[in-house]
């Protein structure tokens, strides 16, 4: 098979634009994300947003674990997330957090994977725990920690 027959077999070429295509599709739902996110919260109350998060439900929720994918963003004043396609949000304000930490279970039922838990007081001052996985859960931790819990840090240090 020379060059020329390889351009003009059609199944590459196929293969080639489907590939593109999702790849424009992704961007296109990340930029439609970053829009939305844009307009809801001013510039200067954003400190981190991460996309392609996936959320757990309430704990308070009945049934097991669900798994919603979305952006989770800290703002100055709490923590928001908003479903990439169901019409899902949840704002958690920082006052009201009581825990941050990392585990592996949610509603009682293992993940197979780190996530980040957060407990704290719902409207009715009842206790409520949410779970995320996050890229970089640590970081998310420390950040949550120092802008909402107003808790600084100590420097690690190696010895």
């Amino acid at each position: 098979m020379n060059a020329l027959e390889g351009l003009t077999n059609p199944s590459w070429l196929v293969l080639a634009v489907l590939f593109l295509g999702i790849i424009f599709f992704l961007a296109f739902i990340r930029q439609r994300e970053s829009k939305r996110i844009s307009q809801k919260f001013e510039k200067d109350s954003i400190i981190i947003c991460s996309f392609g998060v996936n959320y757990y439900g309430l704990e308070s929720e009945p049934g097991g674990p669900l798994r919603s994918s979305g952006v989770l963003v800290l703002l100055k004043d709490g923590l928001y997330y908003r479903a990439r396609f169901a019409n899902r949000e949840l704002f958690i304000q920082g006052p009201a957090i009581t825990y941050i930490g990392i585990t592996d279970s949610h509603k009682k039922k293992s993940l197979h994977q780190t996530v980040i838990v957060i407990q704290f007081l719902n409207a009715e001052d009842k206790e409520e725990k949410a779970a995320f996985r996050i890229p970089y859960p640590s970081q998310w931790v420390e950040a949550i920690k120092v802008n909402l819990l107003n808790k600084k840090t100590q420097p690690r240090t190696s010895e």
